[in-house]
């Protein structure tokens, strides 16, 4: 109840765009976790006013998308999931768990939006107990997912570690691939990924997003978009050379078992009526 409350007063406040009283509502809800989350810095009714998803981004737009996100949450996501989501003491909802050579071993959580600028929620990475990767979006109940932020570790030699003992399995690869696998769980077909001139933190970044996009078969949709497809085809093992398909094959059957924990664990957030 508390989490449903919670997402009223968002969604009246988004329509109202009135912040102050707002605030004043939920604190008197005496609902202090709701107050003490949109207190924040930056909070949900801010990025109306702020930068959202991308520089090009129109006020209307983010309003719809924002209020298409809270739709969502509110009816597609039960009420233990919801705390887990938005609760500064957990990580987050368990996706999956992946084991590499060496012992390696990786955690793969969903959870809140730590930069609220590129989205409302975020995958986390965990590997040997830090936060190695993460990728931040949105994700609406008219059926879109907007991708807005990619984030690795400052430390090329620990990514560089944990792609080897992924058997070449890159970081920013793998959390595209469960983007996909919620994609997929929630029946959504459209797939939004921020081109690089569009990004809200254009000129503080060096990672090129195009790239990334079109190396996953990404199409340009318009100035600030690509369209990635709902489906990324596995290479064909006679496209590789026969001294990495060892390698290969073990990259797929990382891929294979943390979807189908994605897709496991997602139904035990879905919210039955």
């Amino acid at each position: 109840m508390k989490s449903r409350l919670t997402l009223f007063f968002i969604k009246i406040s988004l329509n109202k765009s009135n912040y102050s009283d707002f605030k004043k509502k939920c604190k008197l809800s005496a609902y202090p976790l709701a107050y003490k989350k949109l207190d924040m810095p930056y909070s949900m009714t801010e990025k109306l006013f702020h930068k959202y998803l991308n520089e090009k981004i129109s006020y209307n737009k983010k309003l719809s998308i924002l209020n298409s996100h809270i739709d969502f949450i509110d009816q597609k996501i039960n009420a233990n999931a919801i705390d887990k989501l938005y609760s500064p003491a957990l990580h987050g909802v368990l996706l999956a768990e992946g084991e590499g050579k060496n012992d390696t071993k990786i955690s793969l959580y969903l959870t809140s939006a730590l930069y609220p600028r590129e989205g409302d929620l975020r995958i986390i990475m965990r590997f040997d107990e830090k936060l190695v990767f993460s990728i931040h979006f949105t994700i609406t109940l008219s059926g879109e997912i907007y991708i807005a932020g990619v984030q690795g570790h400052t430390s090329r030699e620990i990514l560089k570690k944990l792609t080897k003992d992924l058997f070449g399995f890159r970081p920013k690869n793998l959390m595209v691939a469960l983007i996909l696998d919620i994609a997929k769980f929630f029946k959504i077909e459209n797939i939004y990924a921020v081109k690089s001139k569009a990004h809200v933190k254009l000129g503080k970044f060096v990672f090129d997003y195009d790239e990334l996009w079109q190396e996953l078969n990404g199409v340009s949709y318009d100035k600030a978009w690509f369209k990635l497809p709902c489906n990324q085809a596995p290479k064909s093992i006679d496209d590789i050379k026969s001294n990495k398909r060892s390698e290969f094959k073990k990259r797929e059957l990382i891929r294979e078992n943390i979807s189908i924990q994605c897709q496991k664990n997602l139904a035990t957030i879905v919210n039955y009526y």
